[in-house]
């Protein structure tokens, strides 16, 4: 039987993230299989950067720790790379990260990718990877949760909205799915832009006084799961603008649930849509307002909706988990 060990870092570090559902599912489908015998590392915040003593034949931390026994080969995961795109800053907390980051890619035995996409950045910044071990891209995967008896916040139970998930700042480009919700003139019918994440802040009000919205745009903060489903089912649609990704779960979330997705046509996001998703330029409010009034013609919307529920169902932890299993064997055989 191989041994493998996972260590639980990830879930210090951040209390929601694509990370931790990642790392949740493929432990929890390893170990169900009879093929592994599973241990997991307790870890907080403080390991961090700290080697673990492992002596399994594979080790995979859940945040690029490495092992100090050389008998246990290691496995990195890159789930994208905003640090060394310089997305998130230059500073002495980039830098460590990018330090960090890197350490983990150079001493892996194998690296898996969340995306094409991700390998491709990878690759371009670190050239010299290529060759020195095996790079897989292993999509995450999906499972529909069952909120059906969940109901709307009353403040939007009257109104459609359109829907934006997620942070705002920086290469998020929250600013397209605004301009784009303006221009799209829907809200002169009562619809509004619900957002989660954080408390707009005092210059986002500012701004949506100055796009002449003020009372159209709703922020309903961090909300769990199940919550968020229910926002998506009853969405118009999901605006994803983001210029960079390292996988984009929200576009599968809202497309299991029959939700629209119109995302930038760029990083992994086609990658992830496919043709089951308007994509617009990632610059043009024009495509984004024209993409959200298409979606308001029943056969345009009705053929979005079928084609999203085809395409999330191709994603799957099952699936995700088997090619993860099939890397460890591989690696264990050749210890």
């Amino acid at each position: 039987m191989i041994s493998i060990n996972f260590d639980s870092i990830i879930y210090s570090l951040q209390k929601f993230g694509g990370a931790s559902v990642y790392f949740k599912n493929i432990v929890d489908h390893v170990k169900e299989s009879n093929q592994f015998k599973v241990f997991v590392t307790n870890a907080h915040s403080f390991h961090r950067g700290m080697p673990v003593c492992s002596r399994a034949d594979v080790f995979h931390s859940s945040h690029f720790r490495r092992t100090i026994f050389s008998r246990s080969r290691t496995v990195t995961t890159v789930h994208d790379m905003t640090y060394e795109l310089g997305m998130l800053g230059n500073g002495l907390k980039a830098k460590l990260n990018i330090l960090e980051r890197k350490g983990s890619y150079f001493d892996a035995d194998v690296i898996i990718c969340i995306s094409e996409n991700t390998k491709k950045d990878l690759l371009e910044i670190y050239p010299c990877l290529s060759g020195q071990c095996p790079i897989y891209v292993i999509h995450h995967g999906f499972t529909t949760p069952n909120f059906d008896h969940l109901q709307l916040p009353e403040g939007l139970k009257d109104s459609g909205y359109v829907l934006y998930v997620g942070g705002r700042k920086n290469y998020k480009n929250f600013k397209l799915a605004l301009h784009g919700f303006v221009e799209s003139g829907v809200w002169r019918d009562g619809v509004k832009l619900v957002c989660t994440g954080s408390d707009f802040n005092e210059q986002e009000l500012k701004l949506f006084s100055q796009v002449g919205v003020p009372h159209s745009i709703v922020s309903v903060g961090l909300v769990d799961e199940a919550a968020l489903f229910c926002l998506y089912k009853h969405a118009h649609c999901l605006l994803y603008t983001s210029r960079y990704e390292g996988f984009g779960l929200p576009l599968i979330e809202a497309m299991s649930v029959g939700c629209p997705v119109i995302g930038a046509d760029v990083s992994c996001i086609p990658e992830i849509v496919g043709t089951a998703g308007i994509l617009v330029n990632a610059d043009s409010p024009n495509q984004v307002a024209r993409a959200i009034l298409d979606l308001g013609n029943s056969p345009v919307r009705n053929r979005f909706v079928a084609g999203g529920l085809v395409r999330a169902a191709q994603f799957s932890w099952h699936t995700s988990a088997s090619k993860h299993m099939e890397v460890y064997a591989s690696m264990a055989s050749r210890n």
